[in-house]
């Protein structure tokens, strides 16, 4: 049995969450577009699901990569990805270590671009939105008159206020 077959299982898995958190970026991106929000509460949930999986995924590779390092004789924090590959016992675990960092590195990177335009995404509906709420909540000036027809303290120039909203509510 190879010294690395339980570091490859955990990186398979660890991979496998992160294509799924990537999937899920993708359909909230489209969910955001069309402003569904239950549609964005489901993913969320979901997300979180995936990442606490990954949290202990994470803590099995940290495992792992201690009792490799023990093996190896080589400090835990010193056991990098080309390392892991170094102490691989042949050629295909050595491309097979290397394919699979590959592989999550570039799962990685989509899913933090996947993420950031998303957070574009989020931060223009929430300007449109303030925008919104400002335009509704500004007051108009209107003049507002007494009884006898005299404007509010005899000025002319003074106005009241009318807003659609209480925007102190």
């Amino acid at each position: 049995m190879s010294v690395l077959k339980p570091l490859f299982s955990v990186v398979e898995a660890l991979l496998r969450e992160h294509q799924q958190l990537l999937e899920l970026a993708t359909r909230k991106k489209d969910v955001l577009i069309q402003n569904d929000l239950e549609a964005l509460n489901e993913i969320v949930q979901t997300e979180v699901a995936h990442i606490h999986r990954i949290e202990r995924m994470e803590l099995e590779r940290q495992g792992a990569g201690r009792l490799l390092a023990v093996r190896a004789g080589v400090p835990a924090d010193q056991l990098t990805a080309e390392r892991v590959s170094q102490l691989a016992e042949t050629p295909e675990e050595r491309q097979r270590m290397t394919s699979l960092t590959d592989d999550l590195r570039t799962v990685i990177l989509k899913l933090k671009d996947a993420n950031d335009l998303n957070q574009i995404l989020i931060q223009q509906s929430l300007n449109l939105i303030q925008s919104t709420v400002e335009v509704l909540t500004e007051s108009p000036s209107v003049p507002n008159y007494g009884g006898s027809g005299q404007t509010l303290a005899n000025n002319p120039y003074q106005q009241s206020r009318v807003s659609y909203f209480d925007s102190k509510a």
